[in-house]
């Protein structure tokens, strides 16, 4: 796949380690496939006509254009001493997986308060005027678990163990995506190396800073990017790339956040793998779904109002782990907004989500049958509003569970659906408590 190239460039042959990241995202955005693409033909796709006088063969798929900038060696970069040739290099990848969630025990540091505390502390070192995008928890720069180990594979110890935050933003009428990573590393601070950093800067505090300013091209189509790389005197490497695409859209020609404000983020002292935790500091909001399938969008207009209307609702004898009213787009994508909290009462924890939908045309009953074992109940209101409950119990090994769901259905097609589990020997909210909640007057979609 070509380059471009000038009279005075000695191409790079390989996908720098600064920008491999970022391609990874942009491919599985787009849906490119980069490797594997030249193969054999399958035997099954040839046909040879029974004359033999010909053949026909299917047509391999066309390759895809990558670019990227092209690399002057031998070169200067201000605060390098020395610089080193590009490598050969190439796309690296492995897999991971992992069932611990933020109790990884290969990586101790870390942990689902240790996520939130430093979260916080990007949020904080933001600029003015940047928002963070409407998007599901998990999409709104909250640090993910880590997965795998290090004993995964050498590729792993090298480049993996890291916790990552992404997060479109908003900046006045600019859009891009931002993502950071933060890892903690006993490796030495690497070598410049030409075409991977503009600049190495050394802060105050000891942290050594590569700054890069670059783009990739798939098919004609220019993505601008700006990463920052800290290595912290503490073992932390922070890792902070902006682009100018914002997830699923297309390059907007202005990234929304420059190399300095990118400094500041990776800098934020919270952000280090041995800042200690505030006390106080909760676990992880969880993600939710939206079981709707026909549930229509709601905008973040209407979903402020309806977090006013959620903040309202008293919950007397419930504790829980963060206040009703953060509502949020669903990670299964279906249109509804919706949260969920952390409850405990006497002494017992349960789960409590709200999700709220609009457009629907069929109540639950009749567009989703019980499953075996399950109790359901319907009852029409004066209005037209349906209202339906279920209980199921699920058993796994030697964990009892029972889920109790309330769906409240208006004849505008709004519906408020409340669902609250817990672990036997503890009791989910009755379906009097989640019909409360439900049929809270404002929480219809207007």
């Amino acid at each position: 796949m070509p380059k471009e190239t000038r009279a005075d460039a000695t191409p790079s042959r390989a996908v720098t380690a600064w920008t491999q990241g970022l391609l990874c995202v942009a491919i599985v955005a787009s849906g490119i496939i980069v490797g594997g693409l030249l193969h054999e033909p399958d035997p099954d796709l040839t046909t040879t006509p029974t004359s033999a006088t010909h053949t026909t063969t299917v047509a391999e798929p066309p390759q895809p254009s990558f670019v990227t900038p092209p690399v002057t060696y031998p070169t200067r970069i201000p605060g390098c001493a020395t610089v080193e040739p590009p490598g050969e290099g190439g796309l690296t990848g492995f897999v991971v997986s992992g069932e611990f969630g933020y109790d990884n025990p290969a990586y101790p540091w870390f942990s689902g308060p240790k996520a939130v505390a430093m979260s916080t502390a990007l949020h904080e070192a933001l600029p003015d005027g940047v928002v963070i995008g409407f998007a599901p928890v998990g999409e709104s720069l909250l640090f993910q678990p880590i997965l795998g180990n290090p004993g995964d594979s050498a590729e792993f110890a090298k480049f993996g163990g890291s916790t990552d935050a992404r997060a479109t933003l908003r900046r006045g009428d600019l859009a891009g995506s931002l993502s950071v990573s933060v890892r903690k590393s006993t490796a030495p601070i690497p070598p410049c190396i030409a075409g991977e950093l503009d600049e190495r800067r050394l802060l105050p505090d000891g942290t050594t800073v590569d700054t890069h300013d670059t783009w990739w091209q798939v098919d004609g189509v220019r993505t601008l990017s700006r990463t920052v790389r800290a290595y912290t005197p503490d073992g932390s490497v922070v890792v902070a790339s902006a682009t100018d695409a914002p997830p699923g859209l297309d390059p907007t020609g202005i990234v929304p956040l420059s190399v300095d404000e990118l400094v500041g983020l990776v800098s934020a002292p919270g952000a280090r793998v041995t800042a200690p935790v505030p006390p106080g500091t909760p676990d992880p909001p969880e993600d939710c779904h939206i079981a709707t399938e026909d549930a229509a969008a709601i905008d973040e207009a209407e979903s402020r109002r309806l977090d006013a209307v959620l903040a309202r609702i008293p919950l007397d004898g419930l504790t829980l782990d963060r206040p009703l009213g953060s509502l949020r787009p669903g990670v299964d994508g279906s249109g509804g907004v919706c949260q969920a909290v952390r409850v405990t009462a006497a002494g017992r924890r349960s789960r409590l989500s709200i999700a709220i939908g609009a457009g629907r045309t069929t109540p639950a009953t009749e567009s989703a049958g019980p499953s075996s074992g399950e109790r359901v109940t319907a009852r029409q209101l004066p209005d037209g509003t349906v209202v339906e409950s279920r209980e199921l119990r699920t058993t796994l090994a030697a964990t009892s569970e029972l889920t109790r769901t309330v769906v409240v259905t208006r004849p505008s097609g709004s519906a408020v659906q409340v669902v609250s589990a817990a672990e036997s020997p503890a009791e989910p909210l009755s379906v009097a408590q989640l019909e409360a909640i439900a049929l809270t007057p404002g929480l219809e979609v207007s």
